[in-house]
């Protein structure tokens, strides 16, 4: 089951943990921001 925006929304708003599934649509939507880590460039 998808989650709902509104859900996400107030999950984040009352500082609730949430799911694997919320946590990457929310990310998706721009609601949190991407942990993801950046690719740097290493000079040799």
């Amino acid at each position: 089951m998808v989650a709902k925006l509104s859900t996400i929304k107030r999950k984040i708003k009352n500082g609730d943990k949430l799911g694997f599934s919320e946590r990457a649509r929310a990310i998706n939507k721009g609601l949190l921001p991407s942990k993801a880590k950046k690719k740097k460039n290493v000079k040799k």
